[in-house]
C-alpha cells in the first residue's frame, strides 16, 4: 500500500518551466551577439573598394 504512494516515472519528469528558461537565456544570449557585429563586413568593403577602383579606372580612360 505504501508504494502507491510513489511516483514511477520520477527520472523522465520534465520541468517546463526550466526548458523556457533555458530557451529565453539562448534566445537573449543570440540578440547579444547579434549587437555586437560589425555594421561593415570585410566582404562588404571589398566590393566597395572593387567598384571604387573600377570608376577611378573608366574615369581616367575617359579623360585621355
Amino acid at each position: 500500500m505504501a508504494d502507491q504512494n510513489v511516483p514511477q516515472n520520477v527520472e523522465n519528469e520534465q520541468d517546463p518551466g526550466a526548458s523556457t528558461q533555458m530557451f529565453r537565456a539562448f534566445v537573449n544570449e543570440a540578440e547579444t551577439e547579434a549587437k555586437t557585429e560589425p555594421k561593415l563586413n570585410g566582404r562588404v568593403l571589398a566590393i566597395i573598394g572593387a567598384a571604387v577602383v573600377l570608376i577611378a579606372v573608366i574615369a581616367a580612360i575617359a579623360v585621355l
